[in-house]
């Protein structure tokens, strides 16, 4: 896989949360695979299905600043990339703050229709931890 295929999912990513910041149902739809789900490190076990997500996207989920940083893509398959970064943003859902830094893991699967060309199939998301022994130990070798 390319760098531009990278770049387009990154694109894809990009215009997915600017659906998401303007509130964009149709848009959001769009990107959404059918069977998207949205897994938090809080409640691994419990995945917010694709309309459960969407709907609140619309309704309850408000988010007014949206930056990625360190993007990270990896071919999984001819038509699958792994995307890992850390999205930055300012957001409350039902009035609570949601704000600050969370480290996602978004699997895109390449589609042969829509004028996307990738959909999203699941996003994980976690607040990032900062490097402990270990992790140090690992990047000296």
């Amino acid at each position: 896989m390319s760098d531009s295929e990278f770049d387009a999912v990154v694109a894809s990513s990009t215009r997915w949360m600017r659906a998401w910041m303007d509130q964009d149902r149709a848009t959001l739809d769009g990107f959404l695979a059918p069977d998207f789900a949205l897994i938090v490190s809080t409640m691994p076990t419990k995945a917010f299905e694709r309309s459960d997500w969407l709907e609140t996207a619309v309704t309850a989920y408000v988010c007014t600043r949206f930056a990625y940083e360190d993007v990270h893509c990896r071919r999984i398959s001819s038509d699958l990339v792994a995307m890992s970064a850390i999205a930055n943003f300012d957001a409350t859902i039902g009035g609570i703050d949601r704000s600050g830094r969370y480290f996602v893991t978004d699997l895109w699967r390449r589609v042969a229709r829509g004028a996307h060309g990738w959909q999203i199939c699941v996003r994980y998301s976690s607040r990032p931890g900062e490097p402990d022994a270990s992790v140090r130990a690992l990047l000296e070798r």
